[in-house]
Formats: structure tokens, C-alpha cells, sequence
């Protein structure tokens, strides 16, 4: 069997998945991205030989396997779903297809709704952003409110949820919720918000825990 040429690509996702990306580096991930696809997980050798030396924030989007190669876990699931949708074309055509009424048309299920398992586009990955937000809201009731969710924040959420993980993203809210600098105690009294702790490079801090209540060196850079 011919390997599959398609797969099913969420232009919105993938956006806001590399908001903070260069055009190089997007160039970077969407190549290794079809890589993936069409090659399977990817060694550093294959990497090197298709993007030059990748970025390091292109290469945070990647899991290494047991044998070391690399992948998109996002994209693996993808994977999976279209040959999952595949092989139910494959096991109703040598059923001799879906049954049909007496007019010729195919029977839907009781309900009138079609059948879940042939709907291909299902994006069951999809990032509650409003959930996020509220428990933003929660764990840190001192910080400004997200008053809207625009690409840009939709996009941050998506990269710390892909890098590390919904509870890991859900933690360092709450560090810096119970942060007595990131609250205001600080000799400039300014207050973090959701978009300063979503960016790369603060929600790393953060996560080490250089703005804890337990670090009495002051932190440089708090502004960026």
C-alpha cells in the first residue's frame, strides 16, 4: 500500500502553536512536520541534513523516542487518526459499503447524526482557552484580568501546553499566583499578568522558580 500523501492540517492551530517563531523557524517546523508524515520519527541526521542547524525552540516541539529520534507528538497522534479513519473505509467497502434504504441512500445512524468514527476532522486535542483562563483567574485573583483572548495569547497557550503539558502549565500559575513579587511587592509595585507568564521565556523562570517567595536575590529582566 502507497503511503498516504494527505493528512488532515489545522491552519489555526499550527498558527497559534508558533505565534513566537520566526518565519525561519516556522519554515523549520512545518518542514519536519511533513518529514514526519511521510518518514516517520526523524533522526538527528535526517534533521540536520533537511533544515541545517534547527532552532532550539523548533526542536522543544519534538519528543525523542526510545532509540533517540525525534518527533511531533501532536502530529503522531494525527497519524494515527487518519489511518484509523482509513481502515473504516476499507472494512465497510469489503462489507460491501454502508446499508442503503430503499431509495439508495445510506442509512444514518437512529439518531440522524452520522457516525462518529467516520468523521476524520474530529480535533479531539482541541485547547479549552476559556478553561485556562479561568483557572488563570483563580490562582492568581491578584493579577490583572484577561479581558480578552486574542491569536497572540491563544498562541502562547498552545506552545506551553505542546512544550509541557496542560498540568505543568496549570502549576506555574499557580507559583506565580502565590508570588509575592510577581503580585506587586516589588520596589516598582508591578504585577505579572497571564500574557507576561505565558511567554517562553518568563514562564520558564517562573517554573524554576526564580520569582518563589524564597529567593531573596532580586530577579533582573522582569519587564520583557
Amino acid at each position: 500500500m502507497a503511503k498516504d500523501p494527505a493528512i488532515l492540517f489545522y491552519t489555526g492551530d499550527f498558527l497559534n502553536g508558533c505565534i513566537d517563531l520566526t518565519l525561519e523557524e516556522r519554515g523549520q517546523y512545518i518542514t519536519l512536520l511533513c518529514l514526519q508524515h511521510q518518514k516517520g520519527h526523524l533522526s538527528e541526521k535526517t534533521i540536520r541534513l533537511s533544515v541545517g542547524s534547527v532552532s532550539a525552540d523548533v526542536l522543544k516541539k519534538f519528543i525523542q523516542d526510545n532509540e533517540g529520534n525525534f518527533f511531533n507528538k501532536r502530529m503522531e497522534e494525527e497519524i494515527e487518526k487518519r489511518l484509523q479513519f482509513i481502515q473504516t473505509r476499507i472494512d465497510n467497502g469489503l462489507k460491501g459499503g454502508r446499508p442503503k434504504k430503499a431509495n439508495g441512500k445510506a442509512n444514518a445512524k437512529p439518531n440522524g447524526k452520522p457516525n462518529a468514527k467516520l468523521i476524520e476532522n474530529e480535533n479531539e486535542n482541541r485547547i479549552e482557552y476559556k478553561d485556562i483562563v479561568e483557572r488563570y483567574h483563580s490562582l492568581c485573583p491578584e493579577m490583572n484580568k484577561v479581558a480578552a483572548l486574542n491569536e497572540q495569547r491563544k498562541g502562547f497557550i498552545n506552545s506551553r501546553v505542546e512544550e509541557y503539558g496542560i498540568e505543568k502549565v496549570l502549576e506555574v500559575l499557580k507559583i506565580a499566583g502565590e508570588s509575592e513579587f510577581l503580585n506587586g511587592k516589588n520596589d516598582k509595585s508591578w504585577k505579572a499578568d497571564f500574557e507576561w507568564i505565558m511567554r517562553p521565556t518568563n514562564f520558564i523562570k517562573v517554573m524554576e522558580g526564580k520569582y518563589s517567595n524564597n529567593e531573596n536575590k532580586r530577579v533582573d529582566g522582569y519587564y520583557e
